[in-house]
């Protein structure tokens, strides 16, 4: 194993005055910090009230900002808020009973919204004031919980939901902001007097009431939960914490244990992060979507009941912890065409860096890039460009997890080069460590790293990168992964459902939505297929690659059967097996 941190001197003194080209990269030392000064009053306060009349579920969030001289003028765009979000749709249900006032008294406010988004996307809604504030203006406005039903889509985890006698939900849904100001110092408060006795609140912004200099978009990221929530530390304190309210099937506890030990590594081999990292896991009675970076926090769910694989939860928390400090460019999400690097990074130190931490083994770290490989060579969307997987990210399953296969590839080729041209002095951690400290000033991503892949591998580096970002095939040499490993040519297949079963109100087992273009499309499996030996499909992940499943199926009376195979063609690819090299001289 390495240290965690490579030595960043060994970079050769060429390398150093090529790297003086890029933006601030040789910029004077900061100054040293100013002694802390006392905080500044908040000029924005937001108070969150959950209601429950009824004495169960929360019917309603109470919630009212305090937005400090706004200096409104007649005609003015005040607040804004989404009417949907990527399918989640926003928790104001009624717009006209947002109010405001000032010390003039109530502030008369015209309603403006976008038209609707046929795809679900983004549509907002603004609030536009009809005369000039006078000092500080306070806004009301209750939001209501999303009513599920079986026939709710899956999607991002940021609508508002009530859970046990608690709600959790997301400032993309629940918040009308300001559309000017920012950034604000923000201060947070909560009033859970009609929680049960012991109800804790949290949120991305911390434990309880806090404070935070954001953005409007850190506060739209901003992850809130309250009710009966319970945490890993169980007093909700350190740099790492996280929260749930009902209690897991599976040992959550020792998957945020884990995970905890993680980020503690993470923290030291990428330089400690000054702001804590939060995970909220919600719990649904059927599978409503999989999880979600936000500011400073990831949101993960899981369906109540259901048992899951503990080395999946803990490869989900690692690699969303990982995104804390690998980070994006530009404009990130799926516009924004960079998940080349934020996804294949992460998921490249996914597994490499719990194992560095001893957390992992050497069989699951080389099962782990196995399985990289397997989607990357039987995926038919594998070679296409950077270019074509923005465009087709949403609407094309195949092109949406290119990144997640092809780049930890590509890092891990990019790795075995640096090593080689170094004489292994430098690893692709050195050029990493680079993106980042260079990259926060950059303002062309791609381009940076290019110039960086010129830094350590010369012209050779510049091709290669262009080459992936075109789609040409990785040409992975057999050593990819140091001596203890070795290529094998294989004929490989993957498990592709083609849709994900969930239980519905009476327990029956369905048929989410199906994949397009996956053998249940072309068998004619449909949404809402009521599946009566689910049985089957768990046998089917466990049988031979290219055993057909035969499910017995009900669609509106009389069951029938149907036949497919639910794995991917054979194609030929390469899977890594073990040599007899001492693990010691791995040199991971």
């Amino acid at each position: 194993m390495i240290s965690a941190r490579p030595d960043r001197s060994l970079l050769a003194a060429a390398a150093l005055l090529i790297a003086c080209l890029l933006p601030a990269a040789c910029a004077a030392p900061p100054a040293p910090a100013a002694q802390a000064q006392a905080a500044a009053p908040a000029d924005m306060e937001i108070a969150l009230t959950p209601r429950r009349p009824a004495g169960e579920k929360v019917e309603a969030i109470d919630i009212t900002l305090l937005i400090r001289e706004p200096a409104l003028q007649p005609g003015d765009t005040f607040l804004s808020m989404a009417i949907v979000r990527v399918m989640a749709p926003g928790a104001l249900t009624r717009p006209e009973t947002l109010v405001a006032e000032d010390v003039a008294g109530p502030l008369p406010l015209t309603i403006e919204e976008d038209p609707v988004d046929p795809s679900d996307f983004r549509q907002d809604r603004r609030w536009i004031a009809a005369r000039a504030s006078q000092g500080d203006v306070t806004v009301r406005y209750t939001i209501a919980p999303r009513v599920i039903t079986a026939s709710t889509r899956p999607g991002p985890l940021i609508d508002t939901r009530t859970e046990l006698t608690g709600f959790y939900g997301a400032g993309n849904t629940m918040l009308a902001l300001p559309v000017s100001g920012w950034p604000r110092n923000v201060a947070l408060n909560w009033d859970l007097s009609e929680l049960e006795p012991g109800a804790r609140a949290a949120s991305s912004l911390g434990e309880g009431n806090a404070t935070a200099t954001v953005t409007a978009q850190n506060l739209n990221n901003t992850f809130f939960m309250a009710g009966p929530l319970r945490s890993q530390p169980e007093d909700g304190s350190g740099p790492f914490v996280t929260y749930w309210m009902t209690p897991a099937a599976f040992d959550l506890d020792g998957a945020a244990d884990w995970t905890r030990q993680a980020y503690d590594y993470f923290n030291g081999f990428f330089g400690a992060s000054d702001t804590p990292f939060r995970i909220f896991m919600r719990t649904t009675e059927r599978f409503q979507g999989g999880g979600g970076g936000g500011f400073n926090s990831f949101i993960f769910g899981t369906v109540e009941g259901e048992d899951r694989d503990p080395d999946e939860v803990r490869s989900l928390l690692a690699h969303e912890a990982l995104h804390h400090f690998v980070r994006g460019y530009g404009d990130g999400g799926g516009a924004g065409g960079q998940q080349w690097y934020s996804e294949g990074v992460t998921n490249y130190y996914t597994v490499l860096l719990p194992y560095r931490a001893g957390l992992t083994s050497l069989e699951q770290f080389i099962d782990g890039f196995n399985g990289y490989a397997k989607s990357y060579y039987t995926n038919p969307q594998s070679n296409l460009s950077n270019a074509e997987v923005t465009r087709l990210f949403f609407s094309d399953g195949n092109a949406q997890i290119v990144p997640y296969n092809r780049g930890p590839l590509y890092i891990a080729l990019l790795d075995a080069q640096i090593r080689a041209t170094s004489g292994g002095t430098l690893r692709v951690d050195n050029l990493i460590f680079d993106f980042l400290e260079a990259g926060k000033d950059a303002e062309d991503g791609v381009a940076l790293w290019h110039d960086l892949a010129g830094v350590y591998l010369g012209e050779a580096g510049q091709t290669g990168f262009r080459a992936m970002m075109e789609g040409t095939p990785l040409d992975l040499p057999s050593d990819l992964f140091g001596p203890c490993f070795v290529a094998e040519e294989k004929m490989l297949q993957n498990f592709v459902i083609g849709f994900r079963p969930y239980k519905d109100e009476d327990g029956n087992t369905r048929a989410g939505p199906i994949v397009p273009g996956t053998p249940a499309e072309a068998a004619g499996i449909q949404r809402y297929d009521l599946i009566l030996n689910p049985e089957a499909l768990e046998a089917a992940r466990d049988a031979a690659p290219g055993t057909p499943v035969t499910l017995t199926l009900q669609r509106e009376a009389e069951p029938f059967t149907l036949t497919y195979t639910p794995w991917t063609p054979p194609r030929p690819g390469k899977q890594w097996a073990r040599t007899p090299v001492p693990e010691a001289d791995c040199n991971l």
